[in-house]
């Protein structure tokens, strides 16, 4: 039942996603809220296919630490693709610090450049922190929106732990905002590179934010520390559901 219960969730999540980018190019030529519904509608039908298909639902929590203001940090924990997923849906038109290389995917480039998503693109005498926080500046002073990044720079399944990068705290301190630290267990139930979906309750948590002008040697260590222990904590929490498992 697993097998076949991941293997539509499967086939329908990539059908809506393959629609989507096929209707995309309309966004173009159209105002910039369009592209937004479409990214918002990935989540939308990502969270009603996993309820409905695999028994796996999301539950968001701390949602009352999200600050309410626009110019901030979102620093993740990045587990799969339920992050990049569920954070466009639990937080409003959110931009993304992503890899250079996405732009070059044909139409997904161009979505992600009409939603003004940070790229690091290295500019003759910076180095490519600097561009980095040069760009993520302009951007949110221009288009004052909460910006998301992953500190670990790529997913790191369960019980794998990698050292932050220093892209974050960069940010931190070149655009004197609060972090938000995020918490998940999304590996345990949707893998990394892995065809089952495993019901249950997967959590994305989002914690006390990180309140600007700490020295950059103790905001990373305290981020890391904050973000770590409660992942762990999700995970065991993950570990003692019931869940059909493989």
């Amino acid at each position: 039942m697993l097998i076949i219960r991941s293997l539509l969730s499967n086939i329908f999540f990539y059908i809506f996603m393959i629609g989507s980018i096929l209707i995309a190019p309309l966004s173009f030529i159209l105002p910039r809220t369009v592209i937004f519904w479409l990214i918002r509608f990935q989540s939308i039908h990502a969270l009603i296919n996993l309820k409905y298909l695999v028994n796996l639902e999301v539950e968001f929590r701390g949602t009352e630490n999200i600050p309410k203001f626009r110019k901030y940090l979102i620093a993740s924990k990045h587990q799969s693709l339920a992050e990049g997923m569920f954070l466009n849906y639990a937080i409003e038109k959110p931009s993304i610090v992503a890899k250079r290389e996405l732009l070059y995917i044909p139409i997904v480039g161009l979505c992600f450049k009409k939603a003004n998503f940070i790229y690091v693109n290295r500019t003759k005498g910076e180095t490519p922190i600097e561009t980095l926080v040069r760009t993520s500046k302009q951007s949110m002073e221009k288009d004052p929106r909460p910006l998301l990044i992953f500190p670990e720079g790529t997913r790191t399944p369960i019980g794998e732990k990698k050292p932050y990068k220093y892209g974050i705290t960069a940010l931190y301190k070149g655009l004197n905002v609060p972090c938000l630290p995020v918490a998940v267990n999304t590996g345990y139930f949707w893998p990394r590179r892995k065809f089952f979906r495993y019901p249950g309750k997967m959590i994305i948590e989002f914690l006390k934010p990180i309140e600007p002008g700490l020295e950059a040697e103790d905001f990373s260590k305290i981020l890391e520390q904050t973000i770590e222990k409660r992942s762990h904590e999700l995970l065991l929490e993950a570990q003692n559901q019931s869940t059909d498992r493989v």
